[in-house]
């Protein structure tokens, strides 16, 4: 039930009282009622405009320029059924109780909602999908599990990919192939969504972290050198939000001090380091294929690696540990970590549309910077010159203190209007699940306080885009 009392106005009050409280944000509509609370008229800005054209003075009262011949709904009746009443006319319908008493509202905003993200499955997705029941092949063997690795590993340009249950899994296979392990530790930066250091402890390693980037939101390459003890094994940088980390420094600082490097990928597919594509430039990269991600197979991930024998233990590690050359044979004590066939005929449909993908999300950044890049109080994301960054989430940072409202305020102001946004990633440091840190990561107290994601993915139109833009510019200038 919305708090509908902002919308409520006298219908003796003056037409200037009721062009004060319409401009304080309140959905662009007023009820208005006589002395019992019941419900003679409802006024807009367009009423009060025709008003004042045909001789009303802002003088007069309320009644003189309110709509007699309103839409009503029953407050009692479901609230599909109202939303039902709704159209291009009715923008805004009142819901009263048996008096005649306005107690509720449904709005147009309540038909158009607008989610982060969606996935696009538009293409041959369902063709091979049905090609995998037609044939009986769903579960983790199939000719569409070669396929899907095999395009994977040629977008990339070499190596060889290797699917998985889910990113994470991806990730804590690395690790585990790599030989990562209790006693280590492993360079996490500090924002990151959650898989990034779990698979490190379920590794049997701690996660050690590092701030980030103030410009990149991705891992500080400076800040390496502070944390490197004789423990330290590996780094894993995160190329968050799809722009990839600075990795010449890191990869430098690798082979300094003879550490790994685990790619985390999940959010980057597509995006470019200095004209290479992420996930070879260290030992192993790591993919999601979460519904949100670049390409989807609903759940699923995938690993890839130049390094034939680092290839050859995950996919030990990832069938049970199981001998190649004898069934039922566990050399180590392996995982269950395949991907199904069905999933895999999801992925290959996404792979022969992802520069479509990528391009669409090209042409929702442009429209983004463009109308924001101006607006005060919104720092928009920026791209390094050596970076292709592939904006999986558009990601703005709101500073309350020259808009006014906090960065939750402007995601509820934003909720109210129809279009859904998050937070970015809070610090890892500071989370129960890692024993909290007494160390200071100011960039990413701030990153975290601030950062909104828009949506941004590749089902996104330039009108929704735009749509967008017009509802947040409504709201930051009021």
């Amino acid at each position: 039930m919305h708090d509908i009392s902002q919308n409520l106005v006298d219908i003796e009050a003056t037409l200037n009282t009721a062009m004060q409280q319409l401009n304080q944000g309140v959905g662009g509509v007023l009820f208005c009622i006589d002395g019992q609370g019941v419900m003679q008229g409802l006024l807009t800005d367009g009423d009060v405009r025709r008003a004042l054209l045909k001789g009303v003075t802002l003088d007069d009262n309320v009644s003189a320029a309110m709509n007699r011949q309103f839409v009503k709904g029953d407050a009692l009746a479901p609230r599909e059924q109202s939303i039902k009443l709704l159209g291009p006319v009715v923008r805004h319908l009142p819901l009263v109780n048996k008096a005649g008493q306005p107690v509720d509202m449904v709005s147009w905003s309540e038909m158009w909602r607008l989610p982060v993200t969606i996935p696009s499955l538009s293409g041959n997705e369902l063709k091979y999908v049905i090609d995998c029941i037609d044939t009986v092949w769903i579960s983790s063997q199939g000719d569409y599990i070669d396929k899907f690795q095999d395009a994977f590993a040629a977008y990339h340009g070499g190596g060889e990919a290797l699917s998985t249950s889910s990113g994470t899994t991806a990730l804590h296979l690395a690790l585990v192939a790599l030989g990562i392990g209790v006693g280590d530790e492993v360079i996490v930066p500090n924002i990151s969504f959650g898989a990034s250091a779990n698979v490190v402890i379920h590794a049997g390693a701690k996660p050690v972290f590092v701030d980030i980037d103030p410009e990149t939101w991705t891992l500080d390459v400076h800040a390496l050198e502070g944390v490197l003890t004789s423990r330290t094994k590996a780094i894993m940088p995160v190329h968050l939000y799809g722009h990839p980390c600075d990795m010449d420094p890191i990869i430098a600082f690798a082979k300094e001090h003879g550490l790994k490097v685990i790619e985390d990928c999940a959010e980057a597919l597509g995006a470019e380091y200095k004209g290479r594509k992420v996930g070879l430039l260290g030992d192993v990269g790591c993919y999601s294929f979460f519904a949100n991600k670049v390409i989807t197979t609903g759940e699923g991930g995938m690993v890839l690696t130049e390094d034939a024998e680092l290839m050859e233990r995950m996919l030990l590690y990832r069938d049970h540990g199981m001998s190649k050359q004898r069934r039922y044979w566990h050399v180590v004590p392996g995982y269950n970590y395949r991907m199904t066939n069905l999933q895999a005929a999801l992925g290959l449909a996404q792979m022969e549309r992802i520069e479509q993908f990528l391009a669409q999300r090209e042409s929702v950044v442009a429209m983004y910077d463009e109308r924001l890049g101006d607006l005060k109080g919104i720092r928009t994301p920026s791209t390094a010159t050596w970076a292709r960054n592939i904006y999986w989430l558009y990601s703005i940072q709101v500073d309350h203190e020259i808009i006014g409202i906090t960065r939750d305020e402007l995601a509820g102001r934003l909720q109210e209007h129809g279009v859904d946004t998050r937070p970015v990633f809070p610090p890892l440091h500071d989370q129960p699940a890692y024993g909290g840190s007494d160390l200071d990561f100011p960039v990413s107290r701030e990153f975290s306080e601030r950062g909104l994601s828009l949506p941004t993915g590749n089902t996104l139109t330039i009108d929704d885009t735009e749509r967008v833009c017009n509802i947040l510019c409504k709201v930051i200038k009021g």
